[in-house]
Order: structure tokens, then C-alpha cells, then sequence
């Protein structure tokens, strides 16, 4: 890995961090036994009567009761008419979203001596491909994914998440106030467009990054491009002129731990 800064005393800055629970559903066999797994908390588990119980159903079952979450068996119809994703597979859980502070994961990295690694959406349009880079951020080890204040986090991007919304930090808020604060602590924010004119494999990345993805049709937008300290490009050999933006996280934030770890 790269070296492990020291960020220092880090102050507390005044974010404008939305503090607001929003109560959510959970939906799917996997997302819910993510969420048992983690430390959310858990109002209640709607299980179809007519279920058959298998391994993973007899493991969610386990983790509620330890947990003394209420569980309550539903109609197939009933559930169905409950289903916001139309994928439930049979189980539903109710939980509290609650959303995370930069500045007490930055203070944490910096008492844990981790190197600082986020991932900035600057857009999204489909809630699935903001589930996708939230899975491909927490299997890549970031810090936090950090999104805008306006971005909605719906029960579609936590069931295309696979259950990752359970395990990474979620930050919303201001994103160029969140810049402007990573870029204090020597976090290079970095651009990922077609634009760009330089490949991201011949840029040095085993450092504190933030990458910046942006949306499905516009990119990076124009006053967020200029807060980048460099725009790299992900080389195309194609017909094509870009790729979906949840691919492109995945090739930027994977191509960033081969440098760590060669």
C-alpha cells in the first residue's frame, strides 16, 4: 500500500451534513442479511408466509431474533403490494438510514493511520448504477462514497448495492464544500471523464485520492470539473464513446488498489 499520511489536528468544519433519518425498506434476501450483519437499526422484518426457509433464510431469521428485532409473516400479495423494488425475494426489512460525517471519518482515518480513499458522484440519474458504485466502493475498501445533498438514496440503489449501503460510509452533502475540505489534507480530487487528457494508467494513484464520477449523459459537471486537480480518461478501443458510469468507478477505484498493492 502507500505510505499512510498523518492528516494532523483535523478542525471541525461547520457542514451542512444532512442529519435527517430517513426510514427506509430493505428488500432481497441479500441487502437484509447485510443489514442484520451491520449495526443499523432495524425496526421490523416482514418474512412471507409461504417461504421455504433455507440456509440464508434460516440465517436471517437467526440474526433478527438474536437482535430482538419483531418479525412478522405477510401474504405473498400483501408483500408484493409492499415491494418498492418489485424484487423482494420474500423478505423485507425496515430500517433507519442514518448518513455520515467527513469529519469524523476523516478524524478516524487519521487516528487509524489509513490512507484516505473516496468516492465522489457528482450525479446520478439511475438509482442502479448509484447501488453498483456503492458496491464497487466498499469492495475496493473506500473510505466513503459522498454524494450531493439532492441525490436520493431509494430502496432501488440499496437492493442493486447488494447490501454494500450497510457496511461503507454514506456522506451527503455539499460536494464542493467537501472538496475544498479533503483538498486541505493533501486528498487529490480526480476527474473521471473521456475528456480527459491523460490515461488513468499512467497517472501515479497509490496516494490519498478522491475520485470524481460523473453522470449518465453530462459527466462532470462544468463548475465541479474545475475543482479537479487533474481529469483522467479511461482509454477506449471501441465504437463507443464512453462507458456506463458504474464501469468506469469500478476500472478507476480497482485500478487505484493495483497500484497500492503491487
Amino acid at each position: 500500500m502507500g505510505s499512510n499520511p498523518v492528516l494532523g489536528s483535523i478542525p471541525e468544519i461547520n457542514f451542512r451534513i444532512l442529519k435527517k433519518n430517513n426510514n427506509m425498506q430493505i428488500e432481497g434476501r441479500n441487502p437484509v442479511q447485510e443489514l442484520l450483519r451491520s449495526n443499523k437499526k432495524v425496526s421490523i422484518l416482514f418474512i412471507q408466509h409461504s417461504i421455504v426457509k433455507n440456509d440464508k433464510i434460516k440465517e436471517i431469521v437467526s440474526f433478527a431474533q438474536k437482535k430482538g428485532i419483531r418479525i412478522k409473516k405477510i401474504g405473498k400479495n400483501k408483500l408484493k403490494k409492499m415491494s418498492r423494488t418489485k424484487n423482494h425475494q420474500g423478505i423485507i426489512a425496515k430500517a433507519i438510514r442514518e448518513f455520515d460525517n467527513l469529519n469524523v471519518i476523516l478524524n478516524n482515518l487519521n487516528k487509524e493511520r489509513k490512507q484516505p480513499f473516496f468516492t465522489i458522484i457528482n450525479e446520478v440519474l439511475y438509482q442502479h448504477n448509484l447501488g453498483a458504485i456503492i458496491r464497487t466502493a466498499e469492495c475496493a475498501g473506500c473510505s466513503a462514497v459522498i454524494i450531493p445533498k439532492k441525490t436520493r438514496l431509494t430502496e432501488e440503489a440499496v437492493r442493486a448495492s447488494m447490501g454494500a449501503t450497510e457496511h461503507i460510509p454514506l456522506i451527503k452533502t455539499n460536494l464542493f464544500s467537501a472538496i475544498k475540505y479533503l483538498k486541505e489534507y493533501d486528498i487529490k480530487i480526480i476527474g473521471l471523464e473521456a475528456s480527459g487528457k491523460k490515461s488513468i494508467y499512467k497517472e501515479k494513484l497509490d496516494l490519498p485520492v478522491a475520485f470524481v464520477i460523473g453522470g449518465e449523459h453530462s459527466g462532470i459537471t462544468s463548475s465541479l470539473y474545475k475543482k479537479c486537480d487533474i481529469v483522467l480518461k479511461i482509454p477506449l478501443f471501441g465504437k463507443m464513446n464512453s462507458l456506463n458510469m458504474s464501469n468506469a468507478a469500478a476500472i478507476a477505484l480497482f485500478e487505484k488498489i493495483r497500484q497500492d498493492i503491487k
